[in-house]
């Protein structure tokens, strides 16, 4: 099996089990058709303070290279980011399946075509909620707005720690009283951002449906990597 760079972290409050490496080298071994899926933000990269630095190492494409390259593999990354930032940094790497904005477009292996899967949503509810964030970035030092094709982020990674998660809250609860009841959209809470999206974009949807994709043939090995509750 080949190496992957990362580590397995463990979060006593969730009680999420320790990955066996021993199992999974063994599974990975002796399986025919496998799956893998891995988030980018805190698995191929490391969180740091400006998104866009978010570079994966020469380590992880090689890697990524080599378990896409493997016949017996399906290799997805299931982003938060847009598609131009994918392919910018891994789209080198034409056996590679993408998901953007957490399941909003995706590009299957080999394809250079992504399919909008929220192209039929009304997306009017986005310069209301671009409103809010546009109030807590002119009071919140160091934080700015990150508006994708489908998902607005607010990020305040680089605003006062205290100051930035006190706003965060402050602004959860204005989108909640002024936006959130009147579309079918969803907030979500990441690492030092707040991102709103449609209900029915998130990676969960788009990891059952290709997991469940081929029902004449599954995959005998699935296996998903991600950082934070966003990826459960």
């Amino acid at each position: 099996m080949t190496s992957l760079p990362a580590t397995v972290a463990v979060d006593a409050h969730v009680g999420t089990p320790r990955l066996d490496a021993d199992v999974l080298r063994s599974r990975y071994r002796s399986s025919q058709k496998r799956l893998l899926m891995f988030d980018y933000d805190g698995t191929l990269t490391p969180i740091v303070d400006n998104p866009a630095a978010a570079v994966p190492s020469e380590t992880v494409k090689r890697t990524l290279q080599r378990l896409a390259s493997d016949p017996c593999n399906t290799v997805w990354i299931i982003s938060g980011r847009d598609q131009d930032f994918l392919e910018q940094y891994l789209g080198s790497i034409p056996e590679l399946g993408f998901s953007a904005e957490h399941g909003s477009f995706i590009r299957e292996p080999t394809s250079t075509r992504w399919t909008n899967l929220a192209e039929d949503s009304d997306m009017g509810w986005q310069n209301e909620v671009v409103d809010v964030f546009e109030d807590y970035t002119r009071r919140t030092q160091g934080s700015f707005i990150e508006r994708k094709r489908i998902a607005v982020t607010w990020h305040y990674r680089g605003a006062d720690p205290e100051v930035g998660a006190m706003h965060a809250q402050e602004c959860r609860r204005a989108l909640e009283a002024q936006v959130v009841g009147r579309w079918d959209i969803d907030i979500m809470s990441g690492k030092a951002n707040l991102e709103v999206r449609p209900s029915f974009v998130n990676k969960g949807e788009i990891t059952k449906k290709l997991v469940l994709r081929d029902q004449e043939s599954p995959p005998d090995f699935v296996m998903c990597m991600g950082d934070d509750f966003t990826d459960e």
